[in-house]
């Protein structure tokens, strides 16, 4: 039997990269730097009990990540189809497209089962599918992750590491 793929995680920018064993981007772990959860004690008083806002501060991050803070959950982002149908020079034949298209839906059904059967165990709160910045015909799907995570490179790869193996063994990353 292999041995389970062994993740890691990288830092960078507020945001988590993921690879695989091979050193492939797997996906990007953006957590969710929580004002409430951030603020010490003796700035307690400059914070309003009835905001939501988000930390935004680079300084408070970096001290969050370095001390290795409990957060409340995050977004991972995974690749979710590549559609290899954008910005052709030359024309796609039709079968071509149909073909690709068709393929590319059954797949998103497989991660809408996927999710459908994996979201209690891994408390999925939600999901998204967005256009990748890097590539338009990739569609990335994002999880919001309810689960709480300690923030630090080993700590978040190991937070993330039954979801990922999951996703990798079921054949969805």
């Amino acid at each position: 039997m292999d041995a389970k793929p062994k993740w890691t995680t990288e830092y960078e920018d507020t945001v988590y990269k993921i690879y695989d064993w091979n050193k492939n981007l797997a996906g990007y772990f953006f957590p969710k730097y929580d004002a409430k959860e951030a603020i010490d004690d003796q700035q307690e008083e400059l914070y309003d009990d009835n905001s939501d806002a988000d930390v935004d501060d680079e300084n408070t991050i970096e001290t969050l990540n370095k001390s290795h803070h409990v957060i409340g959950g995050g977004t991972l982002m995974v690749p979710l189809i590549k559609l290899d149908l954008l910005d052709k020079q030359e024309g796609i034949p039709l079968n071509y497209a149909i073909h690709s298209l068709q393929q590319n839906l059954q797949h998103m059904r497989r991660w809408e089962d996927w999710l459908g059967q994996n979201q209690a165990e891994f408390k999925i709160i939600g999901s998204a599918v967005y256009t990748a910045r890097e590539d338009r015909n990739m569609l990335s799907v994002v999880l919001g992750i309810g689960s709480e995570v300690t923030l630090g490179e080993k700590e978040v790869c190991l937070g993330l590491t039954p979801l990922l193996d999951r996703l990798h063994q079921d054949g969805m990353l």
